[in-house]
């Protein structure tokens, strides 16, 4: 038999949990919001402005690599 105590605690634990589950499982769902990145009156030219991101230099050529040489047959195993 199970205390009255750990029984109500019990109890407590599990509405706490239950309750608003809907709730978070819809606003969870939903995900993040959408922003504003330039909010309305915002000034490139402020002083606490975030600078503009740099122009990306031309992209390097990428080396293609050569395909492995296959690995060597093991020999047989021995009966």
């Amino acid at each position: 038999m199970v205390s009255s105590t750990q029984q109500s605690q019990r109890i407590r634990k599990r509405k706490q949990t239950t309750n608003g589950k809907t709730n978070k499982r819809a606003r969870r769902a939903e995900g993040t919001p959408a922003f504003a990145v330039h909010p309305e009156g915002y000034d490139a030219a402020a002083a606490d402005a975030k600078p503009a991101p740099k122009a990306k230099k031309a992209l390097k050529a990428k080396k293609v690599k050569k395909a492995a040489k296959p690995a060597a047959k093991k020999p047989a195993a021995k009966k």
